[in-house]
């Protein structure tokens, strides 16, 4: 399957089913932040000369000019059952936060957020986190991937007035954008985790600070050994964010280099069911099957929900010999036994072990195969030097003019993606695992 003009692959937006499963997710993902629900009384106001950098208070009037006069999408604001709900400036302040912010996005121009924060700093590494992904959208070259729509959704999961009157609200945020590239398409995100606290100033309500978890601030608080809301993890993202986006790039341009490559595609006793292990991912890309453990807020979901794709694609389960593959139960399991469950299955970097290793009975696959080669129900791995941190099932081939592969679109859990392009999942390093079948 391409992507191509005329073609429809619609996701739907399930802004209302399993929110609670979706914070979960999102909170166990920024490292940490399950102490958001478990309520935050301290004060974020820092005593002077405590190294923040002094507030600047732009007038409130400023912030409600700068909205587009056409905006290209929308968003709403929801409420879990017995959150109390933000008053009208409030949730205000926030919307114009979002539609800067999407409104940047779609037309690949860095918003301006300083009139809408007391702390300059803070609204610089919104500002930075808007740069790295419109950075991200400009990787591949020949594509627009400027937007034609969006919608977004903020289920607020918690609310909280704190002692020093400011207002906390954690949120998980769904969206679906439509791509220029990608006409007739729903690319759908969710399980996005947002964390704002809202400042009263004179008698208006600005952001004190917002934290939207990405792939940088991951890497800086498992570097930094670092709490998400330590107040110079912001000033380290400002800092951290040109390097990392040039990361991006060099990554870019090594797979762009692979364009063409040939490489020796192995053989297999029985064929890989591409279409059944679609339709499985299709199914779940965004939801959870009741027959299996959901691992989203305990490392994340990723491969437990790629593996099940295979599972349903034919790969049969693999018990036999030193390399196994195996989900009985989640009691932790490296047996040749059925029983329990193998570091390959929820694993990546095991996943991928288990793919180069096993040379009998079960998978058979290609891995780190020409990137441009990959087809539907094949795997991308994601990550940083050194370490493998994600891995996504491909939907769709994305074309140049020319007919060449230069992008897919993907499907995931946690981040729960729906046909989502490849190239705007902010890793350096990608690897694609071509699945040719199995040995029986």
């Amino acid at each position: 399957m391409e992507a191509r003009a005329g073609e429809r692959n619609r996701g739907i937006t399930r802004a209302g089913r399993g929110r609670a499963r979706w914070a979960l997710a999102g909170l166990a993902l920024a490292g940490g932040l399950l102490g958001l629900l478990a309520g935050c009384t301290g004060g974020a106001v820092a005593a002077q000369g405590s190294g923040v950098p002094t507030r600047q208070v732009i007038a409130p009037q400023t912030f409600a000019t700068q909205a587009p006069e056409a905006p290209l999408g929308e968003g709403e604001i929801v409420y879990e059952q017995g959150v109390e709900a933000l008053s009208r400036e409030q949730e205000g302040l926030i919307h114009a936060y979002m539609t800067r912010a999407y409104e940047g996005l779609g037309r690949l121009e860095e918003p301006d957020f300083s009139d809408l924060f007391t702390d300059q700093t803070q609204a610089q590494a919104s500002q930075s986190g808007i740069a790295l992904q419109i950075g991200a959208r400009q990787l591949v070259d020949g594509l627009d991937y400027t937007l034609t729509g969006y919608h977004y959704t903020l289920s607020c999961m918690r609310t909280a007035q704190r002692e020093d009157g400011t207002v906390e609200v954690g949120a998980i945020e769904t969206v679906v954008q439509n791509f220029t590239q990608l006409p007739g398409v729903d690319s759908e995100r969710s399980v996005d985790f947002h964390h704002f606290v809202l400042e009263q100033v004179e008698g208006r309500w600005y952001l004190q600070s917002h934290m939207q978890y990405d792939t940088l601030y991951g890497q800086l608080m498992e570097e930094l050994e670092s709490d998400w809301r330590e107040a110079d993890l912001a000033a380290e993202y400002i800092q951290a964010m040109p390097a990392y986006l040039e990361q991006l790039q060099a990554g870019q341009a090594q797979r762009e280099a692979q364009q063409g490559r040939d490489s020796a595609s192995p053989q297999a006793d029985h064929p890989y069911d591409r279409q059944g292990a679609l339709d499985y991912a299709d199914a779940y890309a965004m939801d959870r099957s009741s027959d299996w453990a959901d691992y989203s807020s305990v490392g994340g979901n990723c491969q437990n929900y790629v593996s099940q794709c295979l599972l349903a694609g034919g790969i049969p389960m693999d018990t036999v010999g030193g390399a196994v593959w195996k989900w009985y139960g989640s009691t932790p399991s490296g047996s040749a036994q059925a029983e329990g469950r193998s570091p390959s299955w929820t694993g990546v970097g095991s996943f991928l072990r288990y793919a180069l290793d096993n040379d009998g009975f079960g998978l058979v696959a290609q891995v780190d195969a020409p990137y441009d080669s990959g087809q539907p129900g094949d795997l991308i791995q994601m990550g940083t030097e050194g370490v493998w941190r994600h891995v996504v099932i491909i939907r769709a081939l994305v074309r140049d003019e020319a007919g060449n592969t230069v992008d897919y679109l993907i499907h995931s859990n946690t981040n729960d993606l729906r046909n989502f392009p490849a190239s705007l999942y902010c890793y350096p390093v990608f690897s694609l695992t071509r699945i040719i079948g199995w040995n029986g």
